[in-house]
């Protein structure tokens, strides 16, 4: 058996078929293509014709046409990459290439020698670049570097033409093999002989082994044998079946001759193989699932990414131009705008929330720079947080008496700062304190308790004094301006919820209840829940029944959307179940990062927010408020894409999009000051946060200030661009979005490294945009703001300046003066039109606006 992961189907008007693979089992065959095997990892072993050979990582072989081969495994894992090549792509133009049979094998060679096997592997890896990148016209590229290759290996290899009479000898052997395989296939549970084959083929006994030697490769009965081995290995391995049972369906004669030629094979008898790659003979349900678990499992869920780094890594060599994202021609587009258009109110949703890490870190004089800062260049309304009841606030304490006693200084010192710089808190309910947990399962390196309370009446106690003190401190209209959430994400059972989705529910109804018995007015909700239980479960339906059923106050939702789910629901039940049995939350965490991620396409935020208004409707009579508390580019903290111009363009594409969607939509998070796992090293480390931890603002921050400076009324929008209004003042928002490439949509992050984040991404050309404003009357100062990797993004200043690591403050001041948008200012009178264009990169933005002066 071999998994497979297909770059392309070969079609008629495509000369080539390209994929990955990993070889499991003993497989025989032949084709019309010639294919070129390069090993990306491990080793295997292949035959062709009567030769065998051993290939090992980096080995390359081409195969010619209608060469009979056969592969197998070693007791390495191995990765290949293949490329067919259909030869009458070629014919047109060079005829005999179809009669060419070439010598290209790397492994014969030395080490001087491989200079020329290095440019095949170049052109290789580059085909796949261009298949992954789909750029405008990438099969005529392709189609260009297949007719390279070819010319290539004809002028570098050896080779010798097949004569017209050889060639259809050869096409009459090769049906006579097939028609011989075909027969021993269907006959392998039989005690088939090579009598029975040559009286099917009206053969002599002698002539027919003599043929299956000579065109094989091999015996009659090392074929048998070793086709009867590659079924009873995979019997094996993925049934329960017996020794005996397996043996004679594989059709082995009798259990000894089995268990002889698998010992002299395998080095180990079946029973003793069976155990070392894990005993699925127990026929309980546990096994039976775990079968299914390791049949779904293959090489594309843990190393595919390491195969194509690999083959990425030949790119060097031939061509570092081939990883220019920028190649491609100018789009251009014309925008005619009439200023006397009424248009539509707008409201800036995403202002009414940002994010942080946790409470304590609230605390640091740094972090409190960077909100001011922040508060000051675009304003936000409130901010969501976890930990506001965790051990590090130290809220609740137990005197020596045995009394409770409630401590709110930090609470006090973090809310006083909140209102110090005009924002409000969104208070996140949790975690749990140590003095009344139930268990000690935590989540994150500062150790937040996920468990219940041991009782309830504890947790409903705590909640209230907390309001009470809130209310007492900062009066009752404050407090009910501020939104109470209940938990974090207690869809992920195990990891920030020790129960099960009822077991919340209460928890959730009894928060609810003590909070509003206090105050009817105060608005709290939930459940804080992850997209992929959204779009897989009916989770969310079944909070809202409970909810209505039981007529449990609930003022607003709120949900968590990211563009990745994880690769295998068996992964992540694995670690639930880790975290069930008790093992180390540290490691636990460690687990969760080293998930493989799947993303999403590009209009999955759009999509979960319609699923989830659509349920909203469906389930509630009145409408409550839905807000996005948590949202990002990625889930993964030291995902290096966090830093780069794509999520400015991310975010400004959704927002704009998602206009009318939902009440908030808060990303997660305004800082890289926050320390979910330990903080990271470098200042470019891929953090969460919208500044760096020494208040260097990245491309992401800078999309909120350019969206912060819209009007109040949008008087056209379209794809990738909006134009609003607010008095006679006009402003322009126009952006060039580009999401990810196949191979990273699918999980492969070999092409992300940290001197080099934009290959990962779809190809797509700048845009030129031509812009006609009319209506416009009177002396106006325009305002150009340009955004690009040029221009206001700090990593590529960092990645030009040499990635330098804990900088100095000399080095730091620089990257300061590098993190802000290019502005370009000029005063016009304009009477009519107004008339402009701009050209915006890929992954860039430009803000214009039109201020009337005074003149």
């Amino acid at each position: 058996m071999e998994y497979k992961y297909e770059i392309i189907r070969s079609q008629d008007s495509f000369p080539i078929k390209a994929f990955t693979h990993s070889i499991n089992r003993f497989e025989m065959h032949w084709h019309k293509e010639v294919e070129i095997l390069l090993v990306l990892q491990g080793s295997v072993n292949i035959r062709v014709g009567n030769e065998r050979y051993l290939l090992q990582e980096d080995d390359l072989i081409l195969i010619n046409r209608n060469e009979i081969h056969n592969t197998n495994k070693t007791e390495e894992d191995n990765i290949l990459f293949a490329l067919q090549i259909n030869p009458e792509y070629y014919a047109t133009h060079y005829p005999q290439i179809k009669k060419i049979v070439f010598d290209c094998k790397s492994f014969l060679h030395g080490k001087n020698e491989q200079k020329r096997f290095d440019t095949i592997r170049g052109y290789l890896a580059q085909i796949v670049w261009e298949l992954n990148k789909k750029r405008e016209g990438y099969q005529l590229t392709i189609g260009s570097i297949v007719y390279l290759l070819a010319a290539y290996l004809v002028d570098n290899f050896d080779y010798v033409l097949i004569e017209d009479k050889k060639e259809a000898i050869m096409s009459k052997n090769i049906i006579r093999i097939q028609s011989i395989i075909e027969y021993i296939n269907d006959n392998l549970e039989k005690k088939v002989t090579l009598k029975d084959i040559a009286d099917n083929q009206n053969l002599s006994i002698y002539y027919l082994s003599h043929f299956i030697k000579e065109n094989m490769g091999m015996s009659f009965q090392e074929y048998l044998n070793n086709i009867r081995l590659d079924k009873a290995v995979y019997l094996l391995l993925n049934t329960n079946k017996t020794i005996t049972e397996l043996s004679y369906e594989s059709g082995f004669s009798s259990t000894k001759s089995f268990n002889k030629l698998f010992k002299d094979t395998y080095c180990f008898t079946p029973t003793e193989y069976r155990k070392k790659c894990g005993d699925k003979t127990n026929n309980s349900e546990d096994n039976d699932k775990e079968l299914e678990k390791k049949k779904s499992k293959t090489y594309l869920d843990v190393d595919r990414s390491a195969a194509f780094k690999k083959l990425f890594s030949y790119l060097n060599p031939l061509d570092n131009k081939v990883k220019d994202n920028n190649r491609s021609l100018i789009d251009s587009e014309a925008i005619f705008v009439d200023v006397n258009n009424g248009g539509l109110e707008y409201k800036p949703y995403w202002k009414k929330l940002t994010t942080f890490g946790r409470a304590s870190e609230g605390l640091r004089q740094k972090w409190q720079g960077q909100l001011k800062e922040m508060q000051e260049d675009i304003g936000f309304e409130y901010i969501r947080f976890h930990g506001i009841f965790s051990d590090d606030m130290m809220v609740y304490n137990i005197d020596d008496d045995g009394n409770i006693v409630y401590n709110w200084s930090y609470v006090d010192e973090l809310f006083d700062f909140f209102k110090k710089v005009n924002i409000k808190p969104f208070v996140e309910l949790g975690f749990m304190p140590s003095e009344i947990k139930s268990s000690d399962e935590v989540m994150f390196w500062w150790k937040a308790n996920v468990s219940q309370p041991r009782d309830i009446k504890l947790w409903t106690n705590l909640v209230k004094e907390f309001i009470k003190h809130c209310i007492n401190r900062y009066g009752f209209k404050e407090v009910e301006t501020w939104y109470f959430e209940v938990w974090n994400e207690p869809d992920l059972e195990y990891a920030f919820w020790i129960g099960n989705r009822e077991s919340y529910f209460k928890f959730y109804e009894e928060t609810v209840l003590a909070i509003k018995s206090i105050s009817s007015k105060l608005r709290v909700g939930g459940p804080s829940i992850t997209h992929q239980i959204t779009m897989d479960e009916t989770w969310l339906e079944d909070y809202f029944i409970y909810c209505k059923t039981n007529k449990v106050p609930l003022d607003f939702v709120s949900l968590h959307i990211y563009p990745e789910s994880f690769s295998s629901k068996e992964e992540v039940e694995d670690i639930r179940m880790k975290a069930k049995l008790g093992e180390d939350s540290l490691k636990l965490m460690t687990d969760w990062k080293l998930l493989k991620r799947i993303y999403f396409d590009k209009n999955h935020t759009c999509d979960i927010l319609s699923s989830a208004n659509k349920k909203i409707n469906m389930f509630l009579t009145n409408k409550p408020e839905l807000h996005i508390t948590e949202w990002n580019a990625s889930s993964c903290c030291g995902n290096l894409i966090n830093d780069t111009c794509f999520v400015a363009a991310f975010i400004i594409s959704n927002i704009l999009k998602n206009i009318g969607k939902t009440d908030s939509m808060g990303f997660w998070t305004f800082t890289d000051i926050m320390e979910e796992t330990k903080a990271g090293i470098s200042e470019f480390h891929g953090g969460f946060g919208l500044i760096s931890k020494n208040g260097l603002k990245k491309p992401s921050y800078l999309a909120y200030y350019l969206l912060s400076k819209l009007g109040q009324r949008i008087i056209k929008q379209d794809d990738e661009y909006i134009v609003t209004k607010e008095d006679e003042n006009i402003q322009m928002l126009v952006y060039n979005y580009a999401y990810f490439d196949d191979l990273f949509l699918n999980g492969d992050t070999s092409a992300l490294l940290n001197t080099e984040r934009y290959l990962v991404f779809e190809d797509k050309p700048s845009k030129i945009v031509k812009i006609n404003i009319s209506g416009l009357s009177g002396y106006y100062k325009i305002t150009r703001y340009q955004l690009n990797r040029e221009h206001g993004s700090v990593v590529d200043a960092w990645i030009n300046m040499g990635t330098p690591e804990n900088m100095t403050e000399e080095e730091v001041r620089y990257l300061k003066g590098k993190s802000y948008p290019k502005i370009n200012i000029e005063y016009l009178d304009i009477s009519g039109d107004y008339k402009d264009e701009v050209c915006v990169p890929i992954h860039g933005a430009e803000l214009i606006v039109l201020d009337k002066k005074i003149g």
